[in-house]
């Protein structure tokens, strides 16, 4: 699929491409192959070397997180070099499973909640060791909820797999065969 530049962060790095499809995506989902509900505009990201780009991998989500006093380090070593902006579409299923993806988020969030308010509970009733450890560890859950959060949204922007051209004029996409037919019959067109 061919490129374009496209800035939409005007704070980003000079180095840092930022690019969009220049051509609409046909209403078919990528994953899938069923009609689209509605575009979900989703970014890929890339590091690498210019010239030799690799899509975003698991544990790379600390360039999301604020720009700490490291500045240079972690600019360099965290944000990815190239990004890909686009309107991809979405099937029924594809939303569905990212409705679910955040509902069990939220009872994820709740779950952790509660050993820390029984713990605050119990230390105001009755102060306790038992007490004093369940407040501990439920501000551990709480912790560790927030940490895992960032990783289960993230993962909602890497259904697909992509590899970026070496001049960054295009990236391919690893579709589904019925989305594959719908784009080569709108190229032809």
């Amino acid at each position: 699929m061919p490129l374009r530049p496209h800035v939409f962060d005007r704070h980003a790095e000079p180095r840092q491409l930022q690019l969009t499809l220049a051509t609409p995506l046909p209403p078919v989902c990528l994953v899938h192959g069923q009609a689209a509900v509605e575009p979900k505009e989703q970014v890929l990201r890339f590091w690498g070397k210019p010239g030799a780009y690799r899509q975003e991998g698991v544990g790379r989500l600390l360039w999301e997180l604020p720009k700490s006093a490291l500045g240079v380090f972690v600019i360099d070593r965290n944000e990815p070099l190239a990004i890909v902006k686009a309107r991809w579409p979405e099937c029924e299923r594809c939303a569905a499973r990212a409705d679910a993806r955040v509902k069990k988020l939220i009872v994820y969030y709740v779950g952790s909640l509660v050993p820390l308010c029984v713990g605050v509970a119990l230390m105001f009733s009755r102060p306790s060791a038992f007490a004093m450890i369940l407040c501990a560890a439920g501000v551990g859950l709480v912790l560790l909820a927030v940490m895992l959060g960032s990783v289960v949204f993230a993962r909602t922007d890497r259904y697909l797999e992509a590899a970026l051209a070496p001049d960054a004029s295009s990236v391919t996409v690893c579709a589904h065969p019925d989305f594959a037919r719908s784009w080569s019959g709108q190229e032809q067109r």
